[in-house]
């Protein structure tokens, strides 16, 4: 049995990824990734652009899908590659699989579906001593999500020694993601300074701080975060797969102290722990640990898909169900304004009615051109209950308003209630 449980458990979890992205709706960022696939560029101003590319090639979930599966297969390699044998490489492979980061990050497309992937193999390259291979795929992490970065430390530790290889591999990883580089010097590096001010920015304190590490204890599972920390002490702490654990941990630990930040920052650090857990001694814990997961795994998928009304209201349910309202916006056929950019991409998703964004969070609609609205024709306001009406500022720009209700089907489950007002007569051309 203990042969068979990481091929089994390895199963069950990718089930339960399709049946995460079958039986959910689009999450609000993802709309907001597929808006910028609608307008291609060398990067954006939340993150660089190889989601928005992959969203393009791929669609949404099938792509976060493919990345996810590609990412098991690198653990695998991976754990080869560092000197483990088949079982050992089937247990990493499991291990991870089953840890609640790699089912949402593996099935939601999100920059993290990329990142992980060529993370776990710009580290076997790196182990595999492929020079050429591992700056690329470095470089395709960093075009993920700035948090490739982090592979940097490793990268230059494996091969201290050797300077040629590590300018090498820092030359190519550069020329990699030169397409971010680019954009950011195009625009004043705001993609850059953004992102630096909201993980060091400010805001945070102990409290962010235990709710860093509570997220961290749900996204790898809480008994295989302990035999995390065993291997930590038993096995060796300088080795590219120490370090590949570590980094993350203690740089998006020490950022949220900082700033609140999420959950997922640190996954990538996952990838190197179940690898190192796998090579452990420790078969009945280890069995535990992979059983503790694949339930949180298909205990969570379950809930996600089929949400018991009781919960319908937290945040996890809500984002991933009953966005269906929206499409009622088809009937005015308007251009429609929002406080946030996940609503104003989720309008456009459900409806395909342009969209833009006021007053709200900074974000790639304040870059983009907005749709024009003539002096004299209207406008729609969309807002969900807890965020109240149009602000002030932009109802001073129209002539008069009236609150628009929306006949809804109730045989359809709504989890999201929407103030929608008519802005009418714009008073200018905005």
């Amino acid at each position: 049995m203990t042969q068979r449980a990481p091929w089994i458990a390895l199963a069950l979890c990718v089930v339960a990824r399709l049946v995460l992205a079958l039986g959910t709706e689009i999450y609000p960022d993802e709309a907001y990734y597929w808006m910028w696939s609608k307008h291609l560029q060398l990067s954006y101003f939340d993150h660089p652009g190889l989601v928005a590319w992959a969203i393009w090639i791929f669609g949404i979930r099938p792509g976060a899908i493919l990345f996810g599966l590609a990412t098991l297969f690198g653990v695998f390699k991976l754990a080869r590659a560092l000197g483990g044998d088949q079982s050992q490489a089937a247990w990493a492979t499991a291990l991870f699989a089953s840890t609640p980061a790699a089912n949402l990050l593996g099935t939601i497309a999100t920059p993290d579906a990329p990142l992980l992937c060529f993370w776990v193999w710009a580290l076997f390259a790196l182990v595999t001593q492929r020079t050429v291979a591992t700056g690329v795929l470095w470089g395709l992490a960093m075009l993920s999500k700035y948090n490739g970065i982090l592979l940097a430390l490793p990268v230059l530790w494996f091969w201290r020694k050797e300077p040629k290889r590590w300018l090498l591999a820092g030359v190519v990883a550069a020329i990699v993601t030169s397409p971010t580089i680019i954009w950011n010097a195009q625009h004043d590096f705001e993609g850059f300074r953004f992102q630096f001010a909201h993980g060091l920015g400010g805001g945070g304190g102990l409290n962010t701080f235990v709710e860093f590490l509570g997220g961290q204890v749900l996204m790898a599972g809480p008994l295989l975060l302990i035999l995390m920390i065993i291997w930590l002490i038993k096995g060796p702490r300088v080795s590219p797969l120490a370090m590949a654990l570590i980094i993350p941990v203690v740089f998006f630990g020490y950022a949220s102290f900082k700033a609140r930040g999420e959950a997922n920052w640190s996954a990538a650090a996952w990838i190197a722990g179940c690898v190192a857990v796998a090579m452990l001694a420790l078969p009945r814990l280890k069995f535990a640990a992979l059983v503790v997961n694949v339930v949180l795994v298909v205990g969570g998928t379950a809930v996600l898909v089929v949400p018991p009304r009781p919960i319908w209201g937290n945040p996890a349910i809500t984002k991933l169900h009953g966005w269906w309202p929206l499409k009622l916006a088809q009937t005015e056929a308007i251009p429609v304004i929002t406080y946030r950019y996940q609503l104003s991409a989720m309008t456009t998703w459900h409806s395909t009615l342009e969209a833009t964004t006021f007053a709200g969070r900074r974000s790639q609609y304040d870059l983009w051109e907005r749709p024009r609205i003539a002096k004299g024709s209207d406008a729609l306001w969309i807002s969900e209950s807890w965020e109240g009406g149009p602000p002030a500022e932009l109802v001073d720009q129209f002539e008069s308003l009236r609150d628009v209700h929306w006949m809804t089907d109730e045989k359809q489950t709504a989890h999201h209630t929407f103030n929608v007002v008519r802005l009418i007569g714009a008073k200018r051309d905005l």
